[in-house]
């Protein structure tokens, strides 16, 4: 019998950028619901030219790719300059489906992390002899501040280049089916992926519900990572944080505890 016959799990992300996950829970019996939450917003196309200059002038032995999306930006700012330019480093990549993506652009990847979030990359730099290293991170401009203010800790120049940011969604109709679901305690687990997420995530319920939900009273919550699970704890709500910080290790959680 399939492991999740009859059960409902949600995920903080559109349709689009859930797929294997979607595909995974229907091939295991389940229903699997996709919660648009936030967009993306690229910045202007100076930004890339300020990542091209600062790589150029400051020589960085690493750059680091934390995400698809700052990829797939960066190449659509700057698409014939970004190859040659990163020949002169270290690629670094969180997670298979960012090193997949860099790789379809023709960029060859030194490294990819073992833990697959910014305390991965914490703990791979500290290994490498990092004091004096210079490294560039382009990225969403709603991350926090930990990944560099650990990485400086250790002695590296940190590069931090904003490719773009995220805001909260309209609200679309799948989330009033989501929210009659989630208070007949029909949703058996939600998995977020990203702080971001979670912020946006009880945006849109503030819009949806009329009362104010106890999330983890309703169904269980997982959380991605450990920056996830820090800001569903900000919020009141008990998580289990997946292991492995991918999809894939967020749905083998919400397995066991169903």
């Amino acid at each position: 019998m399939p492991k999740l016959k009859n059960k409902i799990l949600a995920i903080t992300r559109s349709e689009s950028d859930a797929k294997e996950f979607l595909q995974l829970v229907r091939d295991q019996g389940g229903r699997a619901i996709a919660l648009p939450a936030i967009e993306i917003v690229p910045q202007s196309p100076e930004v890339a030219e300020e990542f091209l200059d600062k790589l150029c002038r400051k020589k960085h032995h690493y750059s680091v790719f934390m995400s698809q999306q700052a990829v797939n930006i960066l190449f659509d700012l700057a698409r014939d300059k970004i190859a040659p330019a990163l020949k002169s480093t270290t690629v670094v990549a969180v997670g298979p489906k960012t090193k997949q993506s860099l790789e379809e652009h023709g960029i060859k990847v030194g490294l990819v992390l073992e833990k697959f979030s910014s305390f991965g990359l914490v703990d791979l730099m500290s290994g490498i002899q990092p004091a004096g290293k210079k490294i560039i991170i382009p990225r969403s401009a709603a991350a926090n501040d930990f990944t560099t203010e650990a990485l400086s800790r250790l002695g590296m120049d940190v590069d931090e280049i904003l490719l773009y940011t995220v805001r909260t969604r309209t609200v679309e109709p799948i989330w009033k089916e989501f929210c009659d679901l989630l208070l007949q305690k029909k949703v058996n687990a939600i998995i977020f992926t990203s702080a971001s997420n979670v912020k946006s995530f009880f945006e849109i319920m503030d819009e949806v519900s009329k009362d104010e939900l106890q999330l983890d009273t309703l169904t269980k919550v997982v959380s991605i990572g450990p920056l996830t699970s820090k800001a569903l704890r900000g919020r009141g709500v008990r998580c289990f944080e997946a292991e492995e910080h991918t999809v894939i290790g967020a749905l083998k959680i919400a397995k066991q505890i169903l």
